[in-house]
């Protein structure tokens, strides 16, 4: 195997990870779906969004922008889903 396979190797257990995780937290965001109903919370939370942003930024010193970026497109689906 050549360097470059390997680390597409290593990409493609990275992605499996990812895509894992992801659908942990679009089951998790389906959860809170059903309670913000129930207690007729709205979907949209400004302060939270504001807080995952914050928190992201604070786990990643680097490539920020690609995480914000991406952590915005996840917030968007997880609200897709709660409604």
């Amino acid at each position: 195997m050549g360097e470059l396979d390997h680390y597409r190797k290593r990409i493609d257990g990275i992605d499996k990870k990812i895509a894992k995780l992801l659908n942990s937290r679009f089951l998790i965001a389906g959860k809170i779906s059903s309670f913000k109903k129930s207690s007729k919370i709205m979907v949209t939370d400004k302060k939270r969004e504001l807080k995952v942003l914050s928190n992201i930024k604070k786990y990643s010193k680097s490539h920020q922008k690609f995480l914000t970026v991406i952590f915005k497109k996840i917030i968007a689906c997880s609200k897709k889903l709660q409604r």
